[in-house]
């Protein structure tokens, strides 16, 4: 009986994460739909949340999104580009984008306060430990 009772707990727990994984998953196809700005403005709204942002910074960090969303999109439309490019080509490309993350990255850290980066940076890191763990991917 107390078997049965275990057996049947964790079944609907498992369901559950099933669910809550296919949620994300549609949330993340919706989001795909969206245009930058849309997608600039959300990403800004929850980093007012999460970060008590000031109303310069609101300002400065939905400038900053918008930038990056804007080149994303332009991204997104390269990658379709990227069968029969050169390695020489695709590591410029590769080069360009890890170096737009990283001004991006410079320029929000001197928008944040010390407090606000570090708890920004502590989210990115959980948010990316459970796309890992979502997608069956082991950190190497």
């Amino acid at each position: 009986m107390i078997c049965l009772l275990l057996v049947s707990i964790s079944l609907q727990a498992q369901t559950q994460g099933q669910g809550r994984n296919e949620h994300r998953k549609a949330v993340h196809e919706k989001m795909k739909e969206l245009s930058p700005q849309q997608r600039a403005e959300l990403k800004t709204k929850k980093m007012v949340l999460d970060l008590d942002l000031t109303e310069v910074q609101q300002l400065e960090i939905q400038k900053l999104n918008l930038e990056i969303e804007s080149e994303r999109e332009k991204m997104k439309l390269q990658k379709k580009k990227l069968e029969g490019i050169s390695a020489d080509d695709f590591f410029d490309r590769t080069s360009k984008m890890l170096d737009e993350k990283i001004a991006a990255k410079k320029r929000l850290q001197s928008i944040l306060t010390e407090e606000q980066f570090e708890k920004f940076q502590k989210s990115r890191r959980r948010k990316a430990r459970e796309q890992r763990h979502e997608f069956g991917r082991k950190k190497l």
